[in-house]
């Protein structure tokens, strides 16, 4: 996000700035839904369990196919079976 000059900016106003360049964000923020209006922006998000690149290497089978069928405006969580990340 530095590369692009997006350091500053923060929840909505940088949903604002990614929905002019980018389709489908992924985050591990499980509130994310809740709290923007992903609709509204025409923006979707792909929420992980966790960060952790041996999760998210896992993970990349589910990961293309929400890529692949998730609509503009929308967000899908993605389970990691026996993962807690309590």
């Amino acid at each position: 996000m530095e590369e692009m000059g997006w350091r500053g900016p923060k929840n909505g106003v940088l949903l604002d700035m990614m929905a002019g360049d980018f389709g489908i964000i992924m985050t591990t923020d499980k509130n994310l839904p809740f709290q923007q209006n992903l609709r509204k922006r025409q923006i979707s998000a792909i929420i992980l369990p966790t960060n952790e690149v041996p999760t998210v290497v896992r993970l990349l089978p589910q990961i293309e196919e929400a890529i692949d069928m998730i609509p503009p405006g929308e967000s899908v969580q993605l389970e990691m079976p026996g993962y807690d990340a309590t």
